[in-house]
């Protein structure tokens, strides 16, 4: 699907709020690279005293499992959700259902449930683009940490919306509750950091895939009016050949990832906004599957955007879009 950048970027502004949740991008968040997302999960959950909710696609860490089934059995209330089509979040969803703990499995046409997000007390939030599977603490990817109730109820209501979804009862959650914006308000979201990052400004992406044409014309048009642009990109990933060149006409600098640790990562970060979640730069990405990512701002966007100029730092330079002078 493809719209032109000033209707995308006019959506954003008329997306549907849960009065209860004030859609506004969250400014302070921690980073918590992908080694680390699993063990703070378990932390997270091991210190749960009322709620644990957790949507995620892949779902195989046994320790976070058993920090599920531990948080159920002293008294915890525990709902998870996940992808029916991943293979090992089938299994866990086995071991938690006959541990008693409440699971359901959102199926989504055409696509799959790609969300990765945990939610605990209501107040702290562990959300982006790290799954929770057997090997994906060995990923090039990065989550954030959020604090307070506005977080909390926003990503609460996401899950709850999902888990009624999965339940046969409506659809999963689409627009934009908090900082979170889920469906089709993911990539106006995008479109809209670009088109406020201002010209002498940087942008850097990482990108496991990116094949959308309307986020390929937002980087070049940001790099045309002067926004330092860099892309990481899996060069091995579908497409990716034809995204670095038409990037690369367009004065963006792409970088190739590592082959290892392997490039996870849907991060979109310009200094003062960024937007990080599970979502593919990709048409099933922001148009087929059900996704959830985070808007950012202030100290947060800035957190993020240094280390994903950390981890883009570590690719090869695949061709510059401008003169060294012009950087």
């Amino acid at each position: 699907m493809r719209y032109p950048l000033r209707s995308l970027v006019a959506m954003v502004a008329h997306l549907p709020v849960t009065p209860a949740v004030v859609a506004r991008p969250a400014t302070a968040a921690a980073v918590v690279p992908a080694a680390a997302v699993a063990g703070q999960a378990v932390a997270l959950i091991a210190g749960a005293r009322r709620t644990v909710g957790l949507e995620v696609y892949e779902l195989g860490n046994p320790a976070v499992v058993a920090a599920l089934v531990a948080a159920h059995r002293r008294g915890v209330a525990v709902q998870v959700v996940v992808d029916p089509t991943e293979g090992q979040s089938a299994a866990a969803a086995t071991t938690l259902a006959r541990a008693g703990v409440a699971v359901r499995r959102l199926a989504v046409a055409g696509g799959i449930d790609h969300v990765k997000l945990l939610v605990v007390d209501g107040t702290t939030v562990l959300t982006g683009g790290v799954n929770l599977g057997a090997a994906s603490s060995y990923t090039s990817d990065l989550d954030v940490e959020l604090h307070g109730a506005a977080a909390g109820q926003a990503a609460s209501a996401v899950i709850a919306t999902d888990w009624a979804a999965a339940g046969g009862a409506g659809r999963p959650s689409s627009g934009s509750a908090g900082p979170f914006v889920s469906g089709p308000a993911i990539e106006g979201a995008m479109l809209a950091v670009l088109a406020g990052t201002p010209a002498r400004g940087s942008c850097t992406v990482l990108a496991n895939y990116l094949t959308d044409w309307t986020i390929r014309d937002g980087l070049v048009a940001a790099a045309r009016r002067g926004v330092r642009v860099t892309v990481d990109l899996n060069g091995s990933a579908y497409g990716a050949a034809v995204a670095m060149q038409r990037l690369r006409a367009g004065g963006v600098r792409v970088v190739t990832a590592p082959s290892e640790p392997y490039l996870h990562a849907k991060v979109l970060a310009c200094g003062t906004a960024a937007v990080v979640g599970s979502a593919n730069f990709s048409y099933d990405g922001l148009t087929v599957n059900h996704e959830v990512d985070v808007r950012l701002a202030g100290p947060a966007a800035a957190a993020v955007t240094a280390a994903a100029a950390r981890i883009a730092a570590t690719g090869r330079s695949a061709a510059a879009g401008r003169s060294a002078a012009a950087w």
